[in-house]
């Protein structure tokens, strides 16, 4: 099987050829990914086999991950957007935060909403601010889209109880140290935020968008503000009581009730029909035809999605794993080192293999052993490298990553103009996590 630098190279090909042939070939994605994986496979050395049975777990493991979470997703945006409900939330937003600040205001949100709320999850329930939100306030489409999924990356990728936070710290024995974990991510999240404000605002707003141009005019609804905001708050709200139910003590009972309420699908269910209230009397008669188009929408999105999970899965069946292993040789040096080699492996991992979480697990369970030989040993020291992990596995989302594509579907801006905001958006908020834990632990250590 191949290994070492031909195998980077060869991943780097892989990258690239799906790149041209979707950006400048234009041919669909879902085409290119499968093709993409095929040949990686054979040319890593992968069983003719087991890359076929990888294409079946990656596309099933996407399905089983967020088939339903998009489906139910994209009911919810599409009812709120006929019936106007979302313009009335933008219109909310824009007073609150003024025209001038929308970017600013979506950037926010999504960093406050990623801290209980999967990334993914959060856009899909989000989405259907972005155009009105552009709208109203005269910003490029493509700045705000690049705001809100910046700041839902960055609590996602940085604090618990997101999965790849939990299970890292727990392999570098952090797992009665949470509030130290969560207190260094607040503190990255900060200067990271702004980061991403800075480029959504300044570099993705110069990106154009072939979407932009046949945007329909949307009216506000006769629904309340009250009303408009449930099929949103409702299931983000019960989503993240049930994360953060596990910090609390309670009866089983009471634990099953939360756990199955705020299950993401339920969730989504729940904030579904809550979108249906939201409907005025004369407009009943089209909500059939409104799910019929949410659904086709859907389809699109999840057969693309379910091809990057096919990818991603492919890429992980190769020895990338050894080779992030192997980076960890003489790694032995001063702690400001060990945190930048952790970080490098955060990046080499992620950007290989597509999975935020997966990397974070990964490069933990292999950098644990070593923590202590570098000096590491204390919650503050062990917090500081988990967050130069995590800052590495922002960099850089692209087509192995679902997330990448559930942006660029949602938005309707395409692979090539996902590529100009939020992949370079990951690559500057990952260099600024390095930069970030660089400066805390001169501070603190």
């Amino acid at each position: 099987m191949l290994t070492g630098i031909p195998l980077l190279l060869l991943i780097a090909c892989s990258i690239l050829f799906i790149v041209v042939m979707g950006s400048t070939f234009k041919i669909n994605p879902f085409v290119v990914l499968l093709l993409a994986a095929l040949l990686t496979g054979i040319f890593s050395g992968i069983p003719i086999g087991d890359i076929a049975n990888a294409a079946n777990e990656g596309f099933g493991n996407m399905m089983k991950k967020i088939g339903l979470v998009v489906i139910l997703g994209t009911l919810i945006g599409t009812v709120l957007e006929k019936s106007g409900s979302i313009l009335r939330i933008a219109n909310f937003i824009l007073q609150l935060f003024g025209e001038g600040r929308s970017v600013a205001a979506i950037t926010v949100i999504g960093v406050v909403v990623g801290i209980p709320i999967f990334c993914d999850s959060g856009y899909i329930i989000l989405s259907g601010l972005t155009q009105p939100l552009a709208k109203k306030s005269g910003q490029r489409h493509a700045a705000i889209v690049c705001g809100l999924a910046s700041g839902l990356y960055i609590t996602h990728t940085l604090l618990p109880p997101h999965p790849g936070s939990i299970a890292g710290a727990a392999n570098l024995g952090l797992k009665e140290h949470l509030g130290t974990v969560i207190g260094i991510g607040l503190l990255m999240s900060i200067p990271l935020a702004i980061v991403a404000w800075w480029f959504s605002s300044r570099i993705a707003a110069k990106v154009e968008t072939t979407e932009e141009e046949t945007l329909e005019t949307i009216t506000t609804g006769d629904a309340s503000l009250g009303r408009s905001f449930l099929p949103i708050l409702v299931p983000l709200l019960l989503i993240a009581i049930s994360s953060f139910s596990f910090f609390l003590e309670m009866p089983v009972a009471m634990r099953m009730t939360i756990d199955f309420l705020g299950h993401p699908v339920i969730a989504l269910l729940i904030g579904f029909g809550l979108s249906l209230t939201t409907v005025a009397s004369a407009d009943r008669s089209s909500v059939q035809g409104w799910i019929k188009e949410g659904i086709l929408h859907a389809g699109s999105i999840l057969v693309i999605v379910g091809a990057g999970g096919v990818f991603g899965e492919v890429l992980k069946k190769t020895s990338i794993a050894d080779l992030v292993t192997g980076f960890t040789s003489g790694s032995d040096g001063s702690v400001l080192f060990f945190l930048f080699i952790a970080w490098c492996m955060g990046v080499l991992l992620k950007t290989a293999q597509g999975s935020t979480t997966s990397a974070i697990i990964v490069v933990t369970s292999i950098i644990a052993p070593l923590a202590a030989a570098a000096g590491l040993d204390t919650p503050t020291e062990l917090s500081l490298l988990l967050a130069s992990i995590a800052g590495g596995t922002m960099m850089i989302s692209h087509t192995n990553d679902a997330y990448f594509w559930v942006i660029s579907q949602f938005s309707g801006m395409g692979m090539s103009s996902t590529y100009k905001t939020f992949s370079i958006a990951t690559l500057f908020m990952s260099i600024a996590a390095l930069i970030t834990v660089l400066l805390l632990a001169l501070i603190m250590l």
